[in-house]
């Protein structure tokens, strides 16, 4: 493979050629290495271009992966926050820390600057039994914005099989630390907002009655929010 000298000087001053890529090393790489047959001069620089490909490649197997730093959670418009105790409807979803029976977890795995690298919820569908009235059905996309301290921390690495429930395959290096927030029967009186709407449940009808109850149902962009009580009146006396 020869390139005339022009091509290789036109590829030089090239301004769209962004160095950085791979791709773009390669190239001028293969040009240096085949004109050198024809122009030894051409080869120091034939050599340079190889070790600096070399290099790139070494560090891009090294880059980290980019963390992001989340926006708070917002309530849709017209929400409402309502207090109860949550209970079983149909299902639950089996925690990655203690494969406990849960309503919701959110887990996240941050890196040493606290910005987010992974993000997982699963939820269920539960009732909550509000304290001055009957059960809401909170359903849909759901969101638990408790406080950090609140929430189960651990470190994690490579391998760790609790990041491999959260779908991260083996041979991706992730590391950092796991927080994970969570919701059951077990815990305390809880504060969710929403938008509250009445609708007909199928599993609720029974013989005349349409099964008519208040739904929280939380949608993409506008979830339900799900709280520790107890930290609402923490924060306020802040």
């Amino acid at each position: 493979m020869t390139a005339p000298v022009e091509l290789v000087r036109e590829l030089l001053y090239y301004r769209d050629m962004r160095m950085v890529s791979s791709r773009d090393w390669g190239l001028i790489t293969a040009f240096l290495a085949g004109s050198s047959l024809a122009l030894p001069i051409l080869a120091p620089f034939a050599i340079g271009s190889i070790v600096a490909l070399g290099i790139h490649k070494l560090r891009g197997k090294r880059r980290a992966i980019a963390g992001i730093a989340m926006p708070p959670f917002t309530a849709a418009p017209g929400s409402t926050t309502i207090f109860g105790s949550p209970r079983k409807f149909r299902s639950t979803v089996t925690s990655l820390v203690d494969d406990a029976q849960v309503f919701i977890e959110h887990a996240v795995v941050r890196n040493r600057s606290h910005a987010i690298l992974l993000r997982r919820t699963e939820s269920a569908p539960f009732f909550l039994d509000t304290l001055d009235g009957g059960p809401v059905l909170v359903t849909g996309t759901t969101r638990v914005s408790s406080p950090t301290f609140l929430a189960h921390r651990a470190p994690v690495k490579r391998g760790d099989p609790r990041l491999h429930k959260m779908g991260v395959p083996d041979d991706l290096a992730v590391a950092g630390e796991l927080e994970v927030a969570q919701i059951s029967d077990r815990g305390p009186v809880l504060a969710v907002t929403g938008v509250l709407e009445d609708e007909a449940v199928a599993e609720l009808a029974f013989h005349r009655d349409g099964g008519t109850i208040p739904v929280m149902r939380g949608r993409v962009g506008a979830p339900v929010l799900v709280e520790d009580r107890r930290m609402i009146g923490a924060l306020l006396v802040r």
